[in-house]
């Protein structure tokens, strides 16, 4: 087993610089990693690598018998901070993720939502009802469709709490329901027949 050469003035120096290169690299790639700058990523990389490697070089030329435990820590710090940024780009990627899954239940939501605020009309005002009867009507075929869609719908609607937790396959579901809705409104409302509302 190598001893370390306490004597050698430069191991310190060298061993931080070594340190704050790999921190600042891992630091720098991770912020290029979350704006995309694919330039800057490799730029950030390749100085940050060669300003690690010349402190490990000044490191062992400082101190020649301290070579295998300056390599041990410039191979362990490398490792610790690859690991890092990987970490931190895979939580950026899921977030991502996430984000995108609440906004494509919310623009679900309102489609959803806006079959509802036009039936609610036609069941809230008598005078408008008249003018489609048989929106009323659960005895006809569009009806009960619309009735069955709407069930549907709401069965799958996320709930509110868990709309970060919903997968791909339950949004898929919830928007073939939300059209499906929106395709048995349409039905419904054009085959309701009109009235005389006043």
């Amino acid at each position: 087993m190598p001893l370390i050469d306490a004597g050698g003035s430069m191991l310190v120096p060298a061993l931080l610089l070594m340190i704050a290169a790999m921190i600042l690299t891992a630091a720098r790639i991770d912020a290029a990693l979350a704006r995309g700058d694919g330039e800057k990523l490799f730029w950030v990389g390749l100085t940050g690598s060669l300003t690690a490697l010349l402190a490990v070089a000044w490191a062992v030329a400082g101190s020649p018998g301290s070579g295998p435990w300056v390599g041990l820590a410039a191979v362990g710090g490398a490792a610790g901070a690859v690991r890092w940024v990987q970490v931190r780009h895979r939580q950026r990627k899921a977030a991502r993720q996430q984000d995108a899954r609440r906004q494509q239940i919310a623009a679900l939501e309102r489609r959803h939502d806006a079959v509802l605020k036009s039936w609610s009309s036609y069941e809230l005002d008598g005078w408008k009802a008249l003018e489609k009867p048989g929106l009323t009507d659960a005895a006809r075929p569009e009806t009960k469709n619309l009735m069955r869609a709407m069930k549907s719908a709401a069965a799958l609607r996320p709930p509110v709490e868990g709309s970060g937790a919903v997968d791909d396959e339950n949004i898929r579901d919830y928007g073939t329901a939300v059209a499906g809705l929106e395709n048995a409104w349409v039905s419904a409302e054009s085959s309701a027949g009109g009235g005389h509302a006043a």
